[in-house]
């Protein structure tokens, strides 16, 4: 028997995603189960005399007042294979066609007709996000890594002598996206690589910062809760100081280690010579309490004379889900985008950009694909109209499922308590799969007329399906307010999402 001692979970109206155990409170022959989405192509690459080197994967993607913005940095063409990056912004209608207007902003060549913001590093244009709680001069917010002097960074990527108090982390602000102010408080006082960003935790009424840390030399995802993200960050000022072991670069460039928590990182079902890159992390909109990380897996080469360059190897695309945006774990270990076919534009090394946007009932993310490792530029003379952004698309909630084969299984939720009118779904039984639904009290039996005898089959494919009993009874809401279960069968189907509508 059920658990009824058990206080029940207030759903409401939201919807809740059928990703980890929170809603499977006993099961029998279903499993949870990865969806990795379909990739488009390229829809942007470096047209532009400023971008025709490279078009990083570094970038950010926001919908504001119905239009789609996107931040992404790139490099000209030049004698060395990565030259000086700038942040330049492209805005769409529809996901799929992305203009780069001229902003009048930044001199290149003697004009400003150009869609350049900023000069910028290879992995500064990821960290743009929306800031709810700021003022209308600040509503925009970009989290950039400044050093005090000028350096190259592993031999690359240049950093300009810009920070106004010491390396480290400091924040832009911006009305709009395009016109950025530099704050002078420098707000973490280390110098982690890769594309460092946060975002606003409206379950928390807080800001999450998530960085790059290392365990030795292996990269890691930290992450900082902060109340204030323009005033000095938290951290654990009890921790030696440590320099980037093998990869450091200059005695200004401290980096994080175990300052900060840990978020993600690999752990003893990975390889050894493998470690995490980015973190492109979303506080998903769409449902309740979800947080999704796409992390770069990073499958290191053995150093030379071994393999031809150093801190080299391969990375594709994972997944990671959360409840709370502080710890993540992966569903599973096949990548959520992988490699593309040797000798395709993505088939070295991809990078997920922040951020999704909405188009219907499918999800539009965006990736920057190299086809050489991450090592592997030293062994092209000139970086010319490489990399780009590429677009996948997702079907909403669509991340993970909870699935049963043509044997059949089942689950049951614990107590819920929900408003609303009727009980809908998200999911994938295509032709020949079937779901079924009983309505059960806080002790786990039956409720009148919401049995699985009175279910009606559920099939095809719809993010939205209304269930019902009896020949089309949909009607719950004389059960609104009071504990149930809802209890599933499922046979060659998917589950993604349950919602209590209006």
């Amino acid at each position: 028997m059920a658990d009824a001692a058990a206080a029940p979970l207030a759903v409401g109206l939201r919807k809740q995603l059928f990703m980890d155990e929170r809603f499977v409170e006993q099961a029998e022959n279903v499993v949870w189960r990865m969806n990795s989405p379909v990739k488009v192509g390229a829809v942007l690459t470096g047209t532009n005399s400023w971008e025709n080197g490279i078009v990083s994967g570094a970038g950010t993607v926001i919908e504001d007042g119905g239009k789609f913005r996107l931040w992404y940095t790139a490099c000209p063409a030049s004698g060395h294979p990565l030259g000086l990056f700038r942040l330049c912004y492209a805005e769409s209608s529809d996901g799929l066609t992305w203009v780069k207007p001229n902003l009048g902003i930044y001199e290149w060549e003697g004009s400003k007709a150009n869609n350049i913001l900023m000069e910028s590093s290879i992995e500064n244009g990821g960290g743009v996000f929306l800031d709810p709680t700021a003022p209308p001069a600040q509503r925009y917010k970009l989290l950039a890594r400044l050093s005090e002097v000028k350096v190259l960074v592993a031999g690359h990527d240049p950093q300009w002598g810009n920070a106004p108090h010491g390396s480290g982390l400091y924040m832009y602000t911006s009305p709009d996206g395009l016109h950025w102010d530099l704050q002078p408080t420098r707000v973490f006082p280390f110098s982690p690589d890769t594309v460092n960003m946060a975002l606003y935790d409206d379950r928390t009424k807080r800001f999450l910062a998530y960085l790059r840390t290392w365990n030795g030399d292996q990269r890691r995802v930290g992450v900082v809760e902060i109340e204030n993200m323009l005033a000095p960050w938290p951290y654990d000022k009890n921790v030696p100081p440590r320099a980037l072991g093998k990869f450091a670069v200059a005695p200004s460039f401290p980096v994080p280690d175990k300052e900060i928590p840990d978020a993600f990182g690999a752990d003893a079902g990975d390889p050894p010579d493998v470690d995490h890159y980015t973190s492109a992390t979303v506080k998903y909109p769409w449902a309740e309490d979800v947080y999704l990380m796409f992390p770069s897996p990073y499958r290191h080469f053995p150093p030379p004379p071994a393999s031809l360059y150093h801190n080299d190897g391969p990375l594709d695309i994972a997944l990671a889900i959360s409840r709370d945006g502080r710890k993540f774990h992966r569903v599973s270990r096949f990548p959520y985008i992988e490699l593309g076919l040797t000798g395709a534009a993505d088939s070295g090394s991809m990078y997920m950009f922040i951020g999704m946007i909405r188009h219907g009932a499918e999800l539009f993310q965006y990736y920057g694909g190299c086809d050489w490792t991450h090592g592997g530029f030293e062994g092209v003379p000139e970086m010319r109209n490489r990399g780009g952004v590429r677009l996948t698309r997702q079907r909403l909630d669509g991340f993970v499922s909870l699935e049963a084969d043509e044997k059949g299984g089942q689950f049951t939720t614990p107590a819920l308590i929900f408003e609303g009118t009727h009980l809908a779904l998200n999911l994938n039984a295509s032709a020949t799969g079937e779901v079924w639904v009983e309505l059960r009290d806080a002790d786990g039996h039956a409720l009148p007329g919401y049995a699985f005898a009175d279910s009606d089959s559920l099939g095809q494919n719809d993010v939205a399906k209304v269930v019902t009993w009896r020949g089309g009874k949909a009607d719950v809401s004389a059960l609104a307010g009071h504990a149930v279960r809802i209890a599933f069968k499922l046979r060659t189907a998917k589950l993604y999402a349950f919602q209590f509508l209006q």
